[in-house]
């Protein structure tokens, strides 16, 4: 065999067959950090911030409002999932055309990390879009009807679905699966969440505690698709304190 084939074969060999040795762990996506924190804040959010944002809309920066209206559908789950899909596409049909290997295996690189930042967006949109429907919270705009706590539970009507936020699962999901492929932005990427979710109170589409959910929500799904991405030893590998580290 070629040195060149045998290198390619055991580059492809590396890359795309093998398993990790480690099988899939829930406890891996470290759910308790996700869930008590973020159920604490959504909590207080509902007990101190929720009505008082809304009674005091007026007083919002009006910098602040025009900003947010022109950012706030940035973080949009079809803009995302469709930007991530095509990438990932042309990574791919480009890397069947490359024969040198390096360059091959960063097209691979970049498909693969294209198709996890798809899947965790859309997993965590689609799943945060039936539950916010089955849940139905009014939006601020019905808070005159009967204040912060106006469920018609599934009603899917765009008026009643506040609670998560769809943006701010969205925010939450692509930022942090950013952070988890680029560890060392990772502040810079949480801050981004941050910003785009609270976008989201600024316009008045949505409670603080619907951001919170969202936020939180979202980052968990994108830990998860890492941990399961892990199992196939795609893009992620568990370390030994089990958490999901990026391969590349």
């Amino acid at each position: 065999m070629k040195t060149g084939q045998k290198t390619e074969k055991q580059f492809s060999f590396k890359i795309l067959n093998r398993r990790s040795r480690l099988p899939f762990s829930f406890s891996a996506t470290r759910w308790p950090f996700f869930l008590f924190p973020g159920l604490t804040l959504v909590l207080l959010s509902f007990a101190l911030l929720d009505q008082a944002v809304v009674l005091d809309k007026a007083a919002r920066p009006a910098w602040l409002v025009t900003i947010s209206k022109h950012l706030t559908d940035i973080t949009t789950a079809p803009w995302i999932l469709s930007v991530t899909f095509v990438l990932a596409c042309i990574c791919f049909a480009a890397s069947e055309n490359i024969t040198d290997v390096r360059k091959r295996w960063r097209a691979l690189v970049c498909g693969y990390q294209s198709a996890y930042l798809f899947a965790a967006v859309a997993l965590a949109s689609a799943s945060a879009n039936i539950i916010k429907n089955l849940l139905g919270r009014g939006r601020p705009s019905q808070f005159d009807v009967s204040g912060i706590f106006n469920f018609q539970p599934g009603g899917w009507v765009y008026d009643y679905a506040s609670f998560p936020s769809g943006h701010s699962t969205a925010a939450g999901a692509v930022f942090m699966a950013l952070a988890l492929l680029k560890p060392r932005l990772a502040p810079g990427f949480i801050s981004l969440a941050i910003f785009f979710a609270f976008a989201r109170v600024a316009v008045g589409a949505h409670y603080p505690s619907d951001i919170v959910a969202g936020l939180f929500y979202g980052a968990w799904v994108s830990t998860f698709t890492a941990c399961l991405f892990a199992h196939y030893r795609l893009v992620f590998e568990i370390s030994k304190a089990r958490w999901p580290l990026a391969r590349w």
